[in-house]
């Protein structure tokens, strides 16, 4: 077998660098028991890709989380993620001798001496201010600089992240004093130094809101945010205020008659994360009505909430459409309501009650959030009668053998139990199913989501 050509192996190589950590690991499994020269220098490559990441990871500890844009969508300081790839080759080729030192101080499960570390960080930010070209060829200078200065705060950050978790929580007077102590180090260094100390804590903060809870602890105000919306350091508060109005926007603009189910899940993610924002956010500050950013606060809240709760006043009557029921005679002049069986499980009345439906599912945490629970409880309470109805007659018409198309019935049966599951009624979905089941001769299936 021959050999890989040069070209191959280029092109491979830059697959590797831009594939994600979990498939690079599970490549290296599959490519153990794989023979041939090839497959070998691929395992060799993937091998030495694995290690390459975990000590860049260590040597720039904090400033990893700079080359990602954040998981909640928040706008924060980030660097285009090739930037990454280049610098640690640069800072590698640069300085093997440091890189040799770290490696062998992990031997037998040993820890790197973090000034080691440092140096290589250090080293990055020379190499970013001298040769951005060389990092990547689309690096202006511009972007470099503040990049090179973020490397140039690395031995303080890295010193800083240990105690993170108790500075976003509740600090005692030690940890507390130690974090004004490191921000008024930092200012030391350059007069927009802490602002980018402050941006290297967010990125590595899951939670976009606790950031405020640090920026009080370093101003000493306490969380009161018409000190914080005055100060220089308002644009952290501006940034969370920007995600909600964002979210507040599109829901606005949602409709289920004119939205697929899919285009409902988003909006309902986006309502689910903007809602455990907004906590947050009450949590780490003392909004008031009368200041810039808690009257702000409390107008967002009340219009998301008007949005919810009439998006929710929907949903029984958009269920009704995509389950029709009709009058039938039983003797004489008497009549009950029944489903009409032959009843379409597809079409746009079906995709606006899935789409309203998913609002509803998807809305329970965010209903707490926003004061309508109790609104939304109500109309689960009311879709679960209705829907719980609607099933019995469909089960005792199978049972019955009426109907002239079991699998349209079985269908509908289905859209009921799953719009059941929406309403919080888990336990009356499972019990449609297994009756369902019993009807048809099958086996009960797993609870599938509404598609």
């Amino acid at each position: 077998m021959t050999e890989l050509s040069v070209a191959s192996r280029n092109a491979i190589s830059a697959m590797l660098e831009a594939a994600p950590d979990s498939a690079l690991a599970k490549l290296s499994v599959a490519l153990r028991s794989t023979p041939g020269a090839k497959a070998d220098w691929i395992r060799r490559r993937t091998v030495g890709e694995i290690n390459a990441r975990r000590m860049r990871a260590m040597a720039f500890g904090p400033l990893i989380a700079l080359f990602r844009k954040r998981a909640d969508g928040v706008r924060g300081l980030s660097f285009p993620a090739p930037i990454l790839s280049g610098l640690w080759k640069t800072v590698s080729a640069r300085q093997p001798l440091l890189l040799k030192q770290a490696e062998d101080m992990t031997v037998g499960g040993g820890e790197i001496d973090p000034r080691l570390l440092d140096q290589l960080c250090l080293s990055a930010a020379a190499i970013l201010r001298d040769e951005p070209a060389v990092v990547w060829p689309g690096l202006d200078a511009r972007t470099a600089e503040n990049l090179a200065s973020c490397f140039d705060l690395a031995p303080m950050a890295r010193a800083a992240m240990p105690m993170l978790d108790l500075w976003t929580g509740r600090p005692d007077a030690d940890s507390a004093a130690s974090l004004r102590l490191m921000m008024r180090d930092t200012s030391r260094i350059s007069e927009d130094a802490a602002p980018r100390m402050l941006e290297i804590l967010f990125a590595n903060i899951r939670e976009a809101p606790l950031i405020l809870r640090v920026i009080s602890r370093v101003s000493g105000v306490g969380g009161e945010e018409r000190f914080l919306a005055e100060s220089e350091l308002a644009d952290f508060g501006e940034r969370l205020f920007e995600q909600v109005e964002e979210t507040a926007d599109a829901l606005d603009q949602f409709h289920p008659a004119r939205s697929e189910p899919e285009a409902a899940r988003d909006i309902a993610g986006r309502l689910a994360a903007a809602s455990e924002l907004m906590a947050q956010m009450e949590l780490s500050l003392a909004f008031t009505h009368e200041g810039a950013w808690g009257g702000r606060f409390h107008v967002l809240k009340q219009r998301i909430g008007r949005a919810l709760e009439n998006l929710m006043g929907l949903c029984p009557r958009m269920v009704d459409k995509a389950l029709p029921m009709e009058r039938v005679r039983i003797h004489g002049a008497m009549s009950r309501m029944a489903p009409v069986m032959d009843a379409r499980t597809d079409g746009p009345l079906v995709e606006q009650a899935r789409a309203a439906m998913v609002m509803l599912g998807a809305s329970r945490s965010a209903a707490s959030v926003l004061g309508c629970a109790g609104q939304r409880a109500q109309v689960c309470e009311t879709l679960e009668k209705r829907l719980s109805q609607y099933g019995d007659e469909l089960i005792e018409a199978l049972n019955a053998g009426e109907g002239s198309d079991e699998n349209q019935m079985t269908a509908l049966t289905e859209l009921c139990a799953g719009f059941l599951e929406q309403a919080d009624a888990e336990l009356p979905a499972r019990t449609l199913r297994r009756r369902l089941a019993a009807a048809t001769g099958a086996t009960a299936a797993p609870s599938p989501q509404i598609a």
